[in-house]
């Protein structure tokens, strides 16, 4: 007589042998996605984020790029503890999972701490290289907190987001000095953060996220009104009084790609109901917005995307002796000092990810980040799950338009986080389908004395 004990989580009942041993290994899906509980996956999660975010922030107003060798070195240092704490904190033997666009980014991250050898000052290059190495690393330790957890993990990001929003609001209250750049306050001025030392464009960037987030888990149910509305009107404030043209496209667009991907499902017709709505609600205040966007600039500057251009046609022009064009001019060299005859016009930031990868990595840096990029952008609008497409659509979608006006893709910086984000919700959907076609397969082809396992988790006396 042999008495077969069935519990969740430790024997597959459709794939047992006569001698009552497991035929096999058990799918992921019907065993815990670790031993840690939603509400703790939640606030590791949410910690985890917040370190990042705080990794890609500036620390400090005299180095608003944050890209000074002791900042670098500090920030490698913090990515460092959470790679420890995480470590601790998983059950042992946790699952690892390196998606392919995480895997290329690696691959970048290694050639630019190997080619920094070839720089006449390697170091800048070094930090910024293994800083980014160690960021990568966080998103692959998390596979087991985060596994069968896609909705746990959108919304620790976005509560990241949201306390990111928070502290430029607190900003505004308690020290409106700091909080405004140039001009008069809630007009002409540009809201920057002043407790963390964020750029207008950074606080633009925060709100849109943190807008599209919520907006996505609305349109999914997860979320209701009354958490809607307050986040769409903070994130919102922070792209009208920051005065970000590229965060309110790209937040456009970005919704409009995720429910025109999701049409399928009830909450992409939703959502994209929602977008529509509020154009046609926008209207009639066509000209305020176009003042708006204007930002009291004339055509020319206008055309030349505030100056945008200058730099970019300088780099496209300027002769590269071989070393300089493979290899680039190092990690962390975000900025131009343009002449114009004898007399130095200004320094310039490059913004743009593409031109930036290239003049800082080189012709293979910048390859290597356009092909994680793109291979990122495929593997998130290749997302079975309508809600989690939806999600990784939306911010893939914000990093390409994004990128076209702001810097980041070759280092460790918010937009590189957004990457990981998406192709974190990516990956996840994908296991789970995986998991419930292999369970599947499971239950059909391996299903003996199914009159004998009258409840699971029950005794059966053979």
């Amino acid at each position: 007589m042999t008495i077969l004990q069935f519990r969740p989580g430790n024997v597959n009942p459709g794939s047992v042998t006569a001698g009552g041993e497991p035929a096999g290994p058990l799918p992921e899906e019907w065993s815990p996605p670790g031993r840690l509980s939603d509400r703790t996956a939640f606030i590791v999660l949410f910690l985890a984020w917040g370190l990042m975010l705080l990794t890609v922030q500036p620390w400090s107003k005299s180095d608003p790029s944050g890209g000074s060798d002791g900042s670098s070195a500090l920030k490698g240092l913090v990515l460092i503890f959470c790679i420890v704490a995480l470590l601790m904190v998983l059950p042992p033997r946790a699952a690892l999972r390196i998606p392919l666009p995480v895997a290329l980014y690696l691959l970048y991250g290694t050639y630019v701490v190997v080619s920094s050898a070839f720089q006449p000052e390697p170091l800048q290059a070094i930090l910024r290289g293994t800083r980014l190495v160690l960021g990568l690393m966080v998103p692959v330790l998390l596979w087991s907190v985060i596994r069968g957890r896609f909705r746990v993990l959108v919304g620790a990001a976005t509560a990241a987001y949201a306390c990111l929003a928070l502290t430029v609001l607190a900003g505004v209250v308690t020290a409106p000095g700091l909080a405004w750049q140039g001009g008069r306050p809630f007009q002409s001025a540009r809201l920057v953060g002043a407790f963390l030392p964020m750029m207008a464009p950074r606080v633009g960037e925060v709100g849109a996220v943190l807008a599209g987030l919520v907006v996505l888990l609305w349109a999914h149910r997860t979320v209701g009104v009354l958490v809607l509305v307050p986040a769409v009107a903070v994130g919102s404030g922070l792209i009208v009084f920051s005065h970000t043209r590229t965060a309110a496209l790209a937040l456009l667009l970005g919704l409009l790609v995720a429910f025109s991907t999701t049409l399928a499902s009830p909450a992409g017709r939703r959502g994209l109901k929602l977008v529509m709505g509020s154009l046609c609600l926008a209207l009639p205040f066509v000209p305020g917005i176009v003042d708006w966007a204007m930002r009291d600039q004339d055509s020319e500057q206008i055309q030349n995307l505030s100056g945008r251009t200058k730099v970019w046609d300088f780099i496209l022009s300027q002769p590269y002796d071989p070393q300089l064009f493979w290899f680039g001019h190092g990690l962390g060299e975000k900025k131009l000092l343009l002449r114009r005859g004898e007399g130095d016009i200004n320094v310039m930031p490059i913004d743009n990810s593409w031109l930036d990868s290239f003049w800082e990595t080189g012709a293979v840096g910048a390859a290597l980040v356009a092909l994680a990029v793109l291979t990122a952008t495929v593997y998130a609008l290749r997302t079975p799950g309508h809600p989690a497409r939806a999600c990784a659509g939306f911010l893939m979608t914000y990093v390409m338009v994004a990128s076209v006006n702001e810097s980041g893709l070759c280092d460790f910086s918010s937009m590189t986080l957004l990457v990981l984000v998406a192709v974190l919700v990516s990956a996840v959907d994908r296991a789970a389908k995986r998991n419930r076609e292999g369970t599947g397969q499971s239950r059909s082809h391996h299903t003996p004395n199914r009159h004998l396992l009258r409840s699971f988790g029950e005794p059966v006396t053979i």
